[in-house]
């Protein structure tokens, strides 16, 4: 074989071998760390596009996944109307500040085959969430991460929650 010939080979080896690295599914570990919220878009049946209703186009929060499985989630509404007797809201203001959040934190497990994340739900500012599951979808590319919530609720056709990785200092 020629000397540039067996270069060719070699090149294109190490080449498929770069090219299949790339296109294997994401390790579970890359969940592990902190995101904060980018953004969330909810497309309705009728086309409509909207942000997420509660947090509003300006939602903001956390999502952490522990290398101990421990994931813990907190989003709000950033123009939620401030209280004006911080030691003693009203049942409206009250009522704002929840309506205006997510917030819970429970165990999870990833399918990486199925490229999906459950959230074991342990505790949730709804009483009557905790000890329920969350499946999501989750794509990851860079410092950033897509959650897509299955399954949809009731004229939802697309949903999905957009992070970008917190640098650790």
């Amino acid at each position: 074989m020629r000397k540039w010939s067996k270069r060719f080979v070699v090149l294109s080896f190490f080449c498929g071998a770069m090219v299949v690295v790339g296109q294997q599914k994401p390790d579970a570990r890359q969940l592990i760390g902190t995101w904060r919220l980018v953004a969330t878009e909810q497309r309705r049946a009728d086309g409509t596009v909207r942000p997420e209703v509660g947090l509003g186009p300006r939602g903001v929060g956390y999502i952490t996944y522990s290398d101990t499985g421990v994931v813990c989630a907190f989003l709000s509404n950033p123009d939620r109307p401030k209280w004006k007797i911080p030691s003693a809201p009203t049942e409206a203001e009250l009522r704002s500040a929840i309506d205006g959040m997510v917030s819970y934190c429970g165990t999870y497990e990833v399918n990486e085959a199925e490229g999906y994340v459950v959230h074991h739900v342990q505790m949730d500012k709804v009483p009557n969430a905790a000890g329920t599951d969350r499946k999501r979808y989750f794509t990851l590319s860079g410092n950033r991460l897509v959650l897509r919530p299955s399954p949809l609720p009731d004229g939802i056709t697309e949903w999905h929650i957009e992070w970008e990785r917190v640098p650790k200092k």
